[in-house]
């Protein structure tokens, strides 16, 4: 299995975040994230959906997706998902 955290853009495993996602699913499998839950207090409803991309393989095992979606007005964030879990990446405490 090839691991791709931290190519192509995608976080490095050590700056993930893991959340909550509460996602519809419509008949074509097309998964859309309704809100994030960050840590069972903080809650964000995705207000807007921007591009999906998809990197990797599923053969390989190693398919990794990233969904831009607005979490507050004119607050966009990269949501990703990989073997089953959804993360965003770290924040610093400067906000980068």
């Amino acid at each position: 299995m090839t691991r791709l955290g931290g190519t192509c853009g995608i976080p490095r495993y050590d700056r993930r975040v893991y959340v909550k996602v509460a996602c519809v699913v419509d008949s074509a499998g097309v998964v859309q994230a309704t809100e994030i839950d960050w840590d069972g207090t903080r809650r964000f409803p995705v207000l807007s959906r921007g591009a999906q991309q998809e990197w990797g393989r599923w053969e390989n095992g190693s398919v990794v997706r990233g969904w831009r979606v607005e979490v507050a007005a004119g607050v966009w964030r990269t949501l990703w998902w990989e073997r089953g879990r959804f993360f965003v990446e770290r924040r610093d405490a400067n906000g980068e």
